[in-house]
């Protein structure tokens, strides 16, 4: 009798989230939940990639502090589509996280697979605007297009220049000099793959 009661009250509280649906589309809905579910694995492999670098035997505290940032600004992201989601009455649903990359070669290594998985999420991104636009839903390519699609390509930038100027530091002593720059970068508050610092403004 418990669990029948439940089940009425789980039923009502999904009905709520109908009545005020209005233009989401089931594809859209489902999309959405395919990028939040994108985001957090971005976020987890992030954290793995920032606690590797503070090993004691690799020791990089400015690579570190760098993708210990880009992991925040994942999960923000992934909330930030959530929050969305119940606003148009959607169901978020969380799928299990797949074992992220627990180390890597080197700096090098692990800005290119951060490059990488940038540019993934940014065509997900790209792909649900378009779906979005063909099921004539003109509040998520807006939603999209303030939240993510510049702060993508800003990100991505600020990755291949971080791999072109370690391109230069070939030598041991080059790999510390680029590890205390993007240190200080991140102090300032402009290492961050998505900082609105990053942005030049006229």
């Amino acid at each position: 009798m418990a669990n029948f009661l439940r089940s009425l009250a789980l039923q009502g509280q999904r009905h709520m989230c109908m009545i005020m649906r209005q233009n989401f589309a089931k594809n859209c809905e489902q999309k959405l939940n395919d990028q939040i579910n994108m985001e957090l694995n971005a976020c987890h492999q992030y954290l793995a990639m920032a606690y590797h670098f503070d090993r004691a035997d690799v020791s990089s505290p400015g690579v570190h502090k760098f993708f210990l940032q880009a992991s925040a600004e994942e999960r923000e992201h992934a909330e930030k589509i959530m929050t969305y989601m119940n606003k148009r009455g959607g169901l978020i649903r969380l799928e299990g996280i797949p074992e992220p990359l627990p180390c890597f070669k080197d700096t090098m290594a692990a800005l290119k697979h951060a490059l990488k998985m940038e540019l993934e999420v940014n065509q997900s991104l790209l792909d649900l605007h378009a779906l979005a636009s063909s099921e004539n839903d003109p509040n998520l390519c807006d939603f999209i297009e303030a939240n993510f699609l510049q702060e993508q390509v800003d990100g991505q930038k600020i990755l291949a220049d971080l791999i072109r100027q370690l391109e230069r530091a070939t030598t041991d002593v080059g790999d510390y000099l680029f590890d205390k720059y993007i240190q200080s970068a991140a102090a300032s508050g402009g290492g961050a793959l998505h900082s609105e610092k990053d942005i030049p403004r006229r």
